[in-house]
């Protein structure tokens, strides 16, 4: 059983077109993006003078439901590791690539330690609804390409 994988998925798109609509993808699903000043991956690097490519695009979007993370990691903080959602968004070969990082519901689990609360849900049920951020975040990206 994999327990880790990396979503992949391309578009002829541009990349701040695939953006664009991948926003409203996540938004129809509740969640936003977080951070979009910093997500410039470009700009970043050449703020510390590295050399980088004008043509060359990499965003890194972090996707979040405030409401509902910030509750999980008031159970247990140890989830703060797992919550933390990416899509991977650059241009390559002619075509906007995305990527993200995909964990199985068993592993989240048993990293988490399976634990049970008197206030809060399980670390299984939080397991349970990361897998299901993580089947929205493909739907996301497949209705948006």
């Amino acid at each position: 059983m994999e327990t880790v994988s990396i979503y992949r998925n391309c578009t002829e798109k541009s990349l701040a077109d695939f953006v664009a609509d991948l926003s409203k993808e996540v938004e129809k699903r509740g969640f936003g993006f977080y951070h979009l000043d910093k997500s410039d991956l470009g700009d970043f690097y050449r703020s510390f003078g590295v050399e980088w490519p004008e043509d060359y695009e990499h965003r890194v979007l972090q996707l979040c439901k405030p409401e509902n993370s910030g509750k999980a990691l008031q159970v247990n903080p140890e989830r703060s590791l797992l919550v933390q959602k990416f899509f991977f968004i650059f241009n390559r070969g002619g075509k906007t690539e995305i990527r993200f990082l995909r964990y199985s519901q068993q592993l989240m689990a048993d990293l988490l330690g399976h634990n049970e609360y008197e206030q809060g849900f399980s670390d299984d049920v939080f397991a349970e609804r990361m897998a299901g951020i993580f089947s929205a975040m493909q739907a996301s990206v497949e209705a948006a390409v």
